[in-house]
């Protein structure tokens, strides 16, 4: 995570950093709420917000972009089989999207744990066939709980550390 924090230390506001942290696949929101509210101690309604649309924003754009950027990638040979391996690994995992669709997307992107979240949510709602319109409501629901999980959280840590 420092190494993103370093890349990203060339913009001046606090808030913008923890916007584009909130859009990295890796940290999503579960990192730039928690770095907002410890590391920078910053107001956390204000980085809850940012991170939420950050969050919500990259989801939507990954939504739209990933059908037609797979169908592109996958004409490449090399490309193919490291696509194939990502859909099987996320099939393995998106289970519980493919039995409970709407609601099962909503509870992965909610859960603030590693692999989970709108980017890997928008993965597996476009290899189980879920409609963009549907996809979008469930990330946005599922972003918002694990906003307001990952933002209790890390007040509860606040609160320790005084």
């Amino acid at each position: 995570m420092d190494i993103l924090i370093h890349y990203i230390d060339i913009f001046d506001s606090y808030y913008f950093r923890i916007f584009i942290l909130s859009m990295f696949p890796i940290t999503e929101l579960r990192a730039s709420i928690p770095y907002g509210i410890l590391k920078l101690e910053l107001i956390p309604l204000y980085v809850m917000i940012v991170s939420i649309v950050g969050n919500i924003l990259i989801g939507i754009v990954v939504i739209y972009v990933i059908g037609p950027s797979m169908n592109l990638i996958r004409n490449v040979k090399y490309f193919d089989n490291i696509i194939l391996y990502i859909f099987r690994r996320t099939r393995k995992k998106g289970q519980m999207i493919y039995n409970l669709k709407f609601y099962g997307l909503i509870i992965f992107v909610a859960i603030p744990l590693p692999l989970t979240g709108v980017w890997t949510g928008a993965l597996a709602a476009y290899l189980f066939g879920l409609s963009k319109i549907k996809s979008c409501i469930a990330i946005i629901s599922g972003v918002l709980i694990s906003s307001t999980i990952v933002t209790l959280i890390s007040l509860f840590g606040k609160s320790l550390s005084t």
